[in-house]
């Protein structure tokens, strides 16, 4: 059985650059600017082509929640074979311009240059474990044990996303998010939390206070600035959720680019920086996706 992982800190020029979900935030950083760490090709597998994708939620989400989710996973791939009709984080209307889609490109390019076809995001499915079945307080094999029931094939990703009354092993002590696959070649799956009731200042950056935020508190007009550095009003009005499509962005891209530990990512093979990379220099120490460090 395979590890799951969970990878580096949100990059500023991969994941803040979400701009559909309402902000771009340069990379800033103090005296120096180190050049981005190289992320290398390890002639592993990659996941290409259609990428079915399939949800469960694990405990309470509310029908605008999960619409959120949907609609972000939707609008990574909106040129590709989904036809369902969807509206931008749930707001009434047509899509937005696909600025997610985008953003997703970058994650095309890795695949491009392992010789694969682009990645097209399929929301394969959607399911609800409202009664948490497990309990409130899982293990990481009993999240994996989750993903195996949505019954995902090779090549596809099952999401798991927990809600925010649920605990996981290693949440907001060593992780927002994870991905890693039960065996390899297997169906690949991801993790992730709702902190906002537990940790929303490791895990909800920038839409939260960051905990122990140890770099300038820059902010633009309007936008506040407390001791957690520059934070910035969430989109759909949730902390918890679109902090979670922050964390979702770089585990999705993780699973995709690096699915069995041999694909793109720089550093270390067992603690692996992957293509949501952090801005050197930006992020302070223990820094992982959602939560920029102290």
């Amino acid at each position: 059985m395979e590890k799951p992982r969970s990878f580096g800190a949100a990059g500023c020029g991969l994941l803040l650059s979400l701009l559909v979900i309402g902000f771009a935030r340069p990379c800033h950083s103090s005296l120096y600017r180190p050049p981005p760490p190289a992320i290398v090709y390890h002639a592993g597998a990659v996941l290409d082509g259609a990428v079915p994708v399939s949800v469960l939620y694990y405990g309470a989400f509310s029908p605008h929640q999960k619409a959120v989710v949907a609609d972000f996973l939707l609008s990574l791939s909106p040129r590709g074979l989904q036809h369902q009709q969807h509206h931008g984080f749930g707001s009434p209307g047509p899509a937005p311009a696909p600025s997610v889609a985008r953003w997703w490109e970058t994650v095309d390019r890795y695949v491009r240059k392992a010789g694969r076809d682009p990645p097209r995001v399929l929301l394969a499915s959607q399911v609800h474990d409202e009664a948490c079945s497990l309990g409130k307080t899982l293990s990481r094999l009993q999240v994996e044990r989750l993903a195996a029931r949505l019954g995902v094939a090779p090549g596809g990703v099952a999401v798991v996303l927990t809600a925010a009354d649920v605990t996981v092993e290693g949440q907001c002590s060593s992780a927002c998010g994870a991905h890693g696959a039960s065996t390899p070649g297997g169906a690949a799956h991801v993790w992730v939390g709702n902190a906002a009731a537990q940790c929303p200042g490791r895990c909800a950056w920038p839409f939260h206070p960051a905990e122990g935020f140890a770099y300038g508190a820059r902010h633009a007009p309007g936008r506040g600035a407390g001791r957690g550095g520059e934070t910035m009003g969430a989109p759909n009005g949730d902390v918890g959720v679109d902090g979670m499509l922050v964390n979702l962005a770089a585990m999705l891209a993780g699973a995709v680019t690096n699915p069995y530990g041999h694909g793109f990512f720089q550093g270390d093979p067992g603690a692996p920086v992957e293509v949501a990379a952090a801005c050197p220099g930006v992020y302070g120490r223990g820094a992982y996706p959602g939560y920029p460090g102290a």
